[in-house]
């Protein structure tokens, strides 16, 4: 039987993971990437442990733990008076009880740990996907420069602009959330009189959020701030935000938020769109994965780790489908699907948690929340459970 080639376009995090995990699996894949180098954007991330195990099984631990960070905990309070409502623990007692770490990093700085698993080979930048053609006998690319490939699988791992999307299901408009982030970084010596801890802070205000922690090994301090606007930004990572207009949108809130804002030296404020869901991922030979599948919003800073999760199943049905790409994918979806979606919605269902604006709603919230708030008692609520918990490998041993 000839030997399996999959393609992946897409060098983002979901897209690395993917090539790192089918290599361990001595499959041979080829990545195409369609700017001119691996992008070194973005702020802050969660590398909570459902997807730092797979970082480990990846042999990228060591690695991973120079660059990032290591929160005791994550410390939920109120916007206006800094008090501590709720707290979930994080650090030692997160990695005994699950069973890996959980991070908090730089983008840019675990896509360097991605690509240090990488090699010098196997990918090609510059390459700008024009058009994908398949058949019985495999799947063809066509790029902008007339170039093409050919292969017997393709990963759409090319993000919420996903051209491989838009080909297998046609171009779509994006939907505004109705919400905008804002995002900075602050070396950390700006902010240290603040004594800000090692967690993630969650701060919770009527109609607006920011969530904030230390990366790069603790040299500098991310936050990000959500609001609920009528008037929505670029979908950009890099569209600039002004400091005046994110203080103001922060109006009113403690002292310690609005210190952070005034210190940071350049603020991004970006609109957050999301996509209608598909029925399947799947057309033939071709799937998608990670931002292109399932765009989902911020609130539980899963977009990175669920990227990396389904990199890692995906790799392994390919793997143990002896040659049936078909039903690889098709399995693929079938257990990625309900996990994404369930995920999906809860993202969604915390932006109501953190951004209520009833009066009434807010106190019961609060009063309700405070039962879970001393951290040497704090326990796991039910979905940090099912969400830290999973382990993709014990997930593709179930359904094999």
């Amino acid at each position: 039987m000839a030997r399996l080639k999959v393609l992946i376009a897409g060098g983002g995090i979901g897209g690395i993971t993917a090539m790192l995990a089918l290599r361990q699996r001595g499959i041979e894949v080829q990545l195409f990437e369609q700017a001119a180098a691996f992008g070194q954007v973005g702020a802050g991330l969660q590398v909570s442990s459902n997807a730092a195990r797979i970082l480990l099984k990846l042999g990228l631990g060591e690695a991973l733990k120079r660059v990032a960070t290591y929160p005791d905990g994550r410390d939920y309070r109120g916007w206006d008076t800094a008090e501590r409502l709720y707290y979930t623990p994080l650090g030692q007692k997160a990695e005994a009880h699950f069973g890996s770490p959980y991070y908090a990093a730089h983008r840019a700085e675990l896509l360097d740990v991605l690509l240090s698993g990488l090699g010098e080979h196997g990918f090609r930048h510059g390459a700008r996907l024009d058009r994908v053609d398949q058949d019985q006998g495999g799947v063809s690319l066509t790029f902008a420069d007339g170039s093409t490939a050919q292969g017997d699988i393709l990963i759409g791992a090319d993000g919420i602009h996903s051209t491989v999307r838009a080909q297998l299901f046609g171009k779509e408009l994006p939907r505004y959330t109705g919400n905008v982030a804002w995002r900075g970084l602050v070396p950390a010596e700006r902010v240290a009189h603040l004594d800000l801890g090692s967690v993630v802070g969650v701060w919770m205000g009527p109609n607006r959020s920011i969530v904030q922690y230390y990366v790069s090994a603790g040299k500098t301090f991310n936050w990000i701030g959500i609001s609920r606007s009528s008037q929505p930004a670029q979908e950009s990572w890099l569209a600039e935000g002004r400091t005046e207009d994110a203080l103001a949108e922060y109006d009113g809130w403690h002292s310690t938020i609005r210190t952070i804002i005034a210190e940071t030296p350049k603020i991004l404020r970006q609109a957050l769109y999301d996509r209608e869901p598909l029925p399947d991922w799947q057309v033939g030979r071709v799937v998608l994965m990670g931002d292109a599948a399932h765009p989902m919003m911020p609130f539980y800073a899963q977009g990175g780790a669920q990227s990396i999760e389904d990199a890692y199943v995906l790799a392994g049905c390919i793997a143990e489908a002896e040659g049936r790409p078909l039903d690889a994918l098709a399995r693929f979806v079938r257990l990625r699907q309900p996990r994404t979606a369930w995920m999906q919605g809860l993202a969604r269902r915390e932006e109501e948690l953190y951004q209520m604006n009833d009066v009434a709603a807010i106190r019961a919230r609060n009063d309700r929340m405070r039962a879970n708030r001393i951290p040497e008692t704090a326990t796991f609520p039910p979905e940090q459970e099912r969400l830290y918990g999973y382990d993709a490998e014990l997930e593709l041993q179930k359904s094999g």
